[in-house]
């Protein structure tokens, strides 16, 4: 270690648990520099020719990577062709041709102006999701860039030795290659919680820090490095003192993970003799796997919306089907919901003709385009209803308003019953059908829509930013987005109150769901049903088998009398590190 190097600590976005320690290695994935330059008139064919072998050089790499994948529903297949639609995309290749002839412009010039524009458009989108697909741009800016210029691009199935990779960004090629490698964990510049690397990150147990920023310019090509995914930190050049306070980290949370897993398998149920359910929430039908391992009970809350994006088609009914078909089998006698997609507003897919809107959040998304688009919808609910016959599926409808709207969607759900009947094709007809309460008007009239599904689920994500009219993305106003405000709170009381008088259970989706701190208060209001990031059900299960419900249920009866949110959080965690000592808050 050179002791001239000073040690710094980068903070970024935790994208999963874990320390790793080790030799960092620098894989180069910012977009190579292009530099403005124009050729002779008689040289710009020469220069669109090699922007057509560069483009059929990086499609050839893509199809070669994607082709060693077995499963053609996974999510990785589904990425990477993707970037095979958008290598082939006319737009790209006719809008770079043409500013390679109108203007004269070198090659990589040209398609590096057509890049960024593109680039732009996706930075401007709102929705934390969709701005990241916008990786995916830039992942297929790289590889041509790259090939243009002559080089082959970095590689991770090159890496032998265990290290911390360092990157600008990492593609789906990329995390699809670290199934079989040595690495550690990784570290990148940009990235979200909701980027795929991150969520390959949490599947695959590999510690992870994105959004760092600028973690390319500060490491020093030959440099040790610590990681920290639970924190989001990063160490470059450790000292030895640093190195060894982090060694014992580690082994204290692979002794916490061991820990852990031994709930797994075990049931939750509280000591009074409660039991409830809890479940994961999936995007990715890969996300199966840890799910199962990390003892969910089923899949709670199954975003269907990676279906529709970043493609140049709409998913007909096979391949709907077909990729729920596989997550249905991998979870045998368990149930998994399946949420009819969320798309509108601010979340978009690049073949559905969506207009701007002033207020996406509460424009034309969710069930209310699903109800305008009749066709795609009921597309997905026969897809829903043949898969229904491989396990036990549950369906439900987002952002559910009233029982006119339930009632609307119900009838595209008996339509598309007729017509398999029709066609002989089998399905459940018991299947469940259940509606997301995350409207305040869904929450006040819980009691009437609760005659008519068979199950509830809160969305608390929506429902507190809805209820408190805030935008929890906007950083002026996300420090009122609190769950246990008394309003929030008492919403709850009541769905949960409605349902079991009609005798459905009520489960909860949201972020809440799986926060530690709340299982109490959630197991005290009654929820039937818990569903989280996989990773979270070990904690949240170990916490309500030492709990008692009864007693829970007193202690929220006396929470409800508060009234701010800073008092009841207060009183919640002096109740909690009463209870439950050894856990971490």
């Amino acid at each position: 270690m050179d002791a001239r190097r000073k040690m710094r600590v980068l903070k970024g976005i935790p994208a999963s648990d874990g320390i790793a320690i080790g030799q960092g290695y620098f894989l180069n994935r910012a977009l190579p520099r292009a530099v403005q330059s124009t050729v002779s008139h008689e040289k710009v064919e020469e220069e669109v020719a090699a922007f057509h072998r560069a483009l059929a050089r990086s499609k050839e790499q893509v199809r070669a990577i994607r082709d060693t994948l077995e499963d053609h529903s996974a999510e990785h297949y589904q990425i990477l062709s993707v970037h095979l639609a958008l290598l082939e995309d006319s737009m790209l290749l006719e809008q770079t041709t043409r500013t390679i002839r109108e203007n004269q412009f070198t090659a990589d010039w040209a398609f590096n102006k057509v890049l960024q524009n593109l680039l732009d458009t996706f930075h401007r989108i709102e929705d934390p999701y969709l701005r990241e697909r916008g990786a995916d741009l830039r992942q297929i800016g790289h590889r041509v860039l790259e090939n243009l210029a002559g080089r082959q691009p970095d590689s991770i199935s090159a890496i032998k030795d265990p290290v911390v990779v360092i990157a600008h960004d990492l593609s789906p090629a990329d995390t699809t290659q670290i199934l079989n490698s040595s690495i550690l964990g990784f570290a990148t510049d940009v990235g979200s919680r909701t980027s795929h690397t991150a969520i390959t990150a949490r599947s695959l147990g590999v510690p992870a820090v994105v959004g760092l920023e600028r973690i390319t310019e500060e490491y020093s090509a030959e440099g040790p490095v610590i990681l920290d995914g639970e924190a989001g930190l990063v160490i470059l050049d450790p000292t030895e003192e640093t190195v060894r306070e982090y060694a014992e980290k580690r082994k204290a949370f692979s002794q916490r993970t061991r820990d852990l897993s031994r709930f797994a398998r075990l049931p939750t149920v509280t000591r009074d003799g409660k039991t409830l359910s809890l479940m994961a929430n999936i995007e990715f039908p890969e996300e199966s796997a840890i799910a199962i391992r990390s003892g969910a009970d089923g899949v709670g809350l199954y975003r269907t919306e990676f279906l529709f994006l970043n493609r140049k088609d709409l998913p007909g009914e096979e391949e709907h089907y077909e990729t729920y078909r596989k997550v249905v089998e991998k979870f045998r006698r368990n149930p998994v919901t399946i949420r009819t997609f969320d798309l509108g507003g601010d979340k978009f897919a690049s073949q559905l003709d969506l207009a701007d809107e002033m207020n996406p959040a509460m424009g034309l998304r969710a069930i209310r385009f699903c109800l305008r688009e009749k066709d795609i919808f009921k597309n997905q609910i026969r897809a829903i209803l043949r898969a229904s016959v491989h396990g036990r599926v549950r369906m439900m409808f987002p952002m559910i308003s009233g029982v006119a709207e339930l009632h609307e969607a119900m009838a595209v759900v008996d339509e598309a019953r007729a017509e398999l009947k029709r066609r002989r094709v089998p399905f459940d007809k018991g299947m469940s059908v259940g509606a997301m309460i995350e409207i305040p008007s869904a929450a006040i009239v819980a009691d009437l829509l609760a005659k008519e599904v068979s199950f509830f689920s809160i969305g608390t994500n929506d429902l507190i930013q809805y209820a408190l009219a805030i935008d929890r993305v906007n950083e002026h106003v996300s420090y009122l987005y609190e769950p246990l405000h008394p309003a929030i709170l008492r919403l709850i009381r009541r769905i949960v109150e409605a349902g079991h008088e009609a005798g459905i259970p009520v489960s909860m989706c949201g972020e809440m769901a799986g926060e530690p701190l709340y299982s109490y208060v959630l197991l005290g209001l009654g929820l039937d049903e818990l569903s989280m990031n996989s990773t979270a059900i070990p904690r949240v299960k170990r916490i309500l088998r030492k709990s008692v419900a009864f007693e829970a249920k007193e202690f929220v009866g006396e929470l409800l009398l508060h009234s701010t949110a800073g008092e009841i959080d207060r009183i919640l965690r002096k109740k909690m590190e009463d209870l439950f000592p050894a856990e971490r808050f």
